[in-house]
């Protein structure tokens, strides 16, 4: 019954072009409406699935802890130095601490 509407009023706003032997030319009709979503029933889980859902790889076998720990190995965090030596005056400090400024010679002279 919709459609019969739509081709009234699709005829009626454009005017259609006749062949020679008196026939007129149809439109094309609408595109049909896409099917719902139908869910997807596996035997096994005897439940329905939404459609949206999609499969995922899963392993066949666990990964032991020795092989991933040898796969992970290289991205473990590296030891920091705890006690390093001041570039200008050698005395040994805390990283990131300040020491002498950048002044060479001794930290405890102060020439005024």
């Amino acid at each position: 019954m919709a459609a019969a509407g739509w081709l009234r009023r699709a005829a009626s706003a454009v005017a259609l072009p006749r062949m020679p032997s008196g026939l007129t030319i149809m439109p094309p009709p609408p595109p049909a409406p896409l099917p719902e979503a139908q869910s997807l029933v596996l035997p096994s889980l005897g439940a329905a699935i939404a459609p949206a859902m999609e499969l995922m790889a899963v392993p066949k076998k666990k990964i032991s802890k020795y092989k991933r720990g040898l796969r992970n190995g290289p991205r473990a965090l590296k030891p920091v130095p705890v006690i390093v030596r001041c570039r200008c005056c050698g005395r040994v400090k805390l990283p990131h601490f300040y020491c002498c400024s950048g002044e060479k010679g001794n930290a405890g002279d102060s020439s005024s």
